[in-house]
């Protein structure tokens, strides 16, 4: 809401301003006249009142294509979304070609979460008629959810311009036009008067940053600082048990003590226990929203938010966890979550035409410094994307990292799949409840990507999103699907990449990488291109070989070619040109993914190692064996040691966990302490074939639904003998 302060200095400062804006169109105006008792009692906020009156004004006059335009408004004020729907059927029945009509039917389109349809139906309404203030007005709240904020406010102008007693339109404009105006004004006002008294600039200036907020939809819960430099923020993943990582934390120093707070992409700004409030002595304050905290400052890396409104749950969170950090509390920053690389990257936005912090909201600005990005629409602290859902039907995501498993609602899920009975299968929770799984699996189109088969989809009710965001979405993208990528993202001109690049290894002659992602492996292995491992044939010493562990995990059915792939070395290794100290990275990629009832595949490479001299440095690894994580066996996790559970251990540990000797399980009837190429320990039903995949990658293949590497499991890998 408007705060009055700013009214008040108005007074004092806007009479001296130069007036902001003219008439722009060569639209008549429509004079004030006397409101219906329908049109008092919408006016009013009384929708159930004026959904009567309209419905009996509609009986007296069935084909009054106005009457029935506003009783579908008065309907989506109600959210009935669907008796709306029918109604504006009705009148399209009756005349599809009114401006009138097909604005009606705009509204409806994007209340349903198909903006971009509702903008084709509004050019067709504006062929019509380019001079109905409601089709100016829908246009600006699809404008401004697109950041096209600019843009936004000249249709709002215009529709106010034509129609300045709707009360929809009246309510629109106040907010976010003439707040507009007052902020250009005061600042015009401030630049030239010499005589205004230091406090009243103060408070002006403050009320300006104030209103400054409502004319976009970037985050108000906290004031940031300015950097100069990028800045890198390691995340922490939170084990959802030994095998499984269902989310990252990022530490957020308060004034007591750091806590750990899970980055959530669909989160507004802080959100933390009672306990972490009441430990740091946090009030609530007056004029704030219940269930809030005022925080003045908090740091996280080496910057300050200040003077924060923290939202505060009375429920603990799950594991004792101390709450939430929504990204959109970077939103003055380019935000990239890198989840391969386990880091939160923070970077000053691309500088605009206009850098003036003054400056009013422009439109979306595609730097070319950002090549790649995708742009979405961006509605209160939620990033939306459209989704192509089996190649049939486009509907609106929320981006929610926060949440472990994808969504999708009932309706949608009905609308695009083939399966028409049992159609869900239920799950326990951890918490003792059920959720439904839908049985089908999806394929998603979005941005640059196209991920099919994706399966373990949770039926899910949105209906609390749809609410605040004032439309209906059809599921959440979760961090199921998001982990795989690094994610960039720019709240401030409603931008988006996902980032599955990154493999330094040259292409295939004659194989895309989209070809190889449904290779079969007798029609590509080409052992002629091989042959520098043909001395590495045979069994390997173990001293040789190369122990890492996997960063986060990967699934042949969440993963595609190109996805980059992370090692921590386990224990130091040496060659003659490159020393592998422990928790060393070694970096690589998938080169081909499949899943599927009728098997699996996954094809990995490693070419590029931090040596203790050279970051990156290109490696010619190979890797020829896996152990399992520990969960695989039934005895692993007792036997590891308490210090490390969870973290690195030697390849013995976990071969004698399982009650078996390392070389009788490394090397079956093989020489001792050597490794035998291909090697597979504790993951049932998956084999590998070294140099099976494209490229010479290993090739790992299982019987099961997808090739799933957990986090623990350990890769063992040799280098090329020339380099040692």
């Amino acid at each position: 809401m408007r705060t009055g302060a700013l009214s008040l200095f108005a007074f004092t400062i806007l009479s001296l301003a130069v007036p902001v804006n003219a008439q722009s169109h060569n639209c008549t105006t429509i004079a004030p006249h006397d409101l219906t008792p329908a049109e008092e009692a919408y006016a009013q906020g009384k929708y159930d009142s004026a959904e009567s009156l309209y419905m009996q004004a509609l009986l007296q006059q069935p084909h009054d294509s106005a009457l029935s335009s506003a009783l579908v408004r008065t309907l989506l004020h109600e959210g009935k979304i669907g008796d709306a729907t029918i109604q504006v059927n009705k009148s399209l029945a009756e005349d599809a070609s009114s401006a009138v009509t097909l604005t009606v039917l705009a509204e409806v389109q994007f209340r349903k979460g198909q903006p971009w349809v509702a903008m084709q139906t509004l050019s067709e309404a504006a062929k019509r008629d380019d001079c109905y203030a409601r089709a100016h007005l829908i246009r600006s709240r699809i404008l401004r959810i697109d950041s096209m904020y600019a843009s936004e406010r000249k249709e709002l102008q215009i529709a106010y311009d034509i129609d300045p007693s709707d009360p929809d339109i009246k309510h629109a404009w106040l907010q976010i036009d003439s707040a507009a105006k007052d902020i250009q004004g005061t600042e015009d006002a401030l630049s030239t008067m010499s005589h205004v008294d230091a406090d009243l600039r103060e408070k002006a200036a403050a009320s300006v940053h104030a209103l400054m907020g409502q004319l976009t939809e970037n985050s108000k819960t906290c004031q940031s600082t300015s950097m100069a430099s990028a800045l890198a923020l390691p995340l922490v993943p939170v084990l959802q048990d030994t095998k499984h990582v269902s989310g990252y934390q990022l530490e957020v120093q308060f004034p007591q003590r750091k806590a750990k707070l899970i980055v959530d992409t669909a989160a507004s700004g802080l959100y933390i226990s009672r306990a972490l409030a009441d430990e740091n002595g946090f009030q609530h304050a007056v004029g704030e929203p219940t269930n809030t905290v005022h925080v003045d400052s908090v740091h996280i890396g080496s910057l300050e938010f200040r003077d924060c409104t923290v939202g505060v749950s009375d429920t603990p969170f799950p594991d004792k966890g101390d709450g939430f950090i929504g990204t959109d509390i970077f939103a003055s920053y380019l935000v990239t979550l890198d989840y391969p690389m386990g880091k939160l990257e923070i970077a000053p936005l691309p500088v605009l035409s206009d850098p003036r912090e003054d400056a009013l909201p422009s439109d979306r600005y595609i730097a070319p410094a950002i090549d790649g990005y995708t742009p979405v629409y961006h509605r209160l602290q939620y990033l939306l994307v459209p989704v192509m859902l089996n190649k049939r039907e486009q509907r609106l995501f929320v981006l929610d990292s926060g949440m472990r498993m994808s969504t999708m609602t009932s309706e949608v899920a009905h609308l695009v799949s083939s399966t028409k009975v049992n159609f869900t299968n239920a799950m326990q929770t951890v918490s003792g409840g059920t959720v439904q799984l839908y049985r089908d699996s999806f394929a998603f189109q979005f941005a640059n990507l196209s991920l099919d088969n994706q399966g373990r989809i949770l039926e899910f009710d949105p209906a609390v999103i749809d609410e605040s965001a004032g439309f209906q979405v059809a599921g959440l993208l979760g961090f199921d699907i998001l982990h795989t990528f690094t994610v960039h993202l720019d709240y401030r001109d409603g931008l988006v990449k996902f980032d599955q690049s990154g493999s330094s290894l040259p292409p295939q002659p004659g194989v895309s990488i989209a070809a190889a992602s449904n290779f079969a492996p007798s029609s590509i292995v080409r052992r002629e291109a091989c042959d520098r491992y043909v001395d590495q044939a045979g069994d390997l010493p173990t001293k040789q070989t190369i122990e890492a562990q996997i960063v986060g995990w990967l699934d042949s059915g969440h993963t595609k070619p190109g996805q980059p792939v992370t090692l921590k070395v386990v224990h130091e290794w040496a060659a003659q040109d490159c020393k592998l100290p422990a928790g060393a990275l070694l970096y690589g990629n998938v080169l081909a993914s499949s899943s599927g009832k009728n098997g699996s595949e996954l094809a990995l490479a490693f070419d590029h190692g931090d040596c203790s001299n050279q970051s990156k440095k290109g490696l010619s690894l190979r890797l020829i064996g896996i152990v399992g994580p520990p969960g695989e066996h039934e005895a692993f996790h007792d036997a590891m040691p308490t210090q490390i559970a969870g973290g690195a251990r030697q390849i013995s540990d976990a071969v004698a966990a399982v009650g078996y000797k390392e070389d009788e399980n490394l090397n079956p009837g093989g020489p001792p302490n050597t490794v035998h190429p291909g090697i597979v320990v504790g993951l049932k039903g998956t084999k590998m074939t070294p140099e099976g995949g494209p490229q010479c990658s290993a090739l790992l293949t299982s019987v099961g639904h997808s090739v799933r590497l957990d986090t623990g499991s350990v890769f063992i890998l040799t280098m090329e003998t020339g380099t040692h």
